[in-house]
């Protein structure tokens, strides 16, 4: 049986930035109550970075006729940089997101 958020928290012996999320926790997520738990110069960073990724990343789902292979490997590449960019900023806002902290 899967243990519950509160009893992972309550079971964790590091601090709330230090646990991962729990495989309940991240298939349960609720990305709008989480989002409502971040300061506004969280929710800056991230919706940034998530900009930056949708807009650099969604152009590859369309068909680009006048995009060299080079250009398009350029901009994969560059996808995979703001992904992972926008990951490590998130990480150290795992303890708000997923409400660990207490405020």
């Amino acid at each position: 049986m899967a243990m519950s958020t509160a009893s992972a928290a309550q079971n964790f012996p590091g601090g709330p930035d230090d646990r991962l999320p729990t495989f309940e926790e991240v298939c349960t997520f609720d990305a709008e109550s989480s989002w409502d738990r971040l300061t506004p110069e969280q929710q800056r960073i991230i919706g940034v970075l998530a900009v930056k990724f949708a807009v650099v990343g969604g152009r590859l789902h369309y068909e680009h006729p006048a995009f060299t292979r080079q250009q398009i490997n350029e901009i994969d590449t560059r996808s995979d940089v703001l992904l992972n960019g926008l990951i490590e900023k998130v990480e150290p806002f795992w303890a708000d997101l997923y409400g660990w902290r207490s405020h």
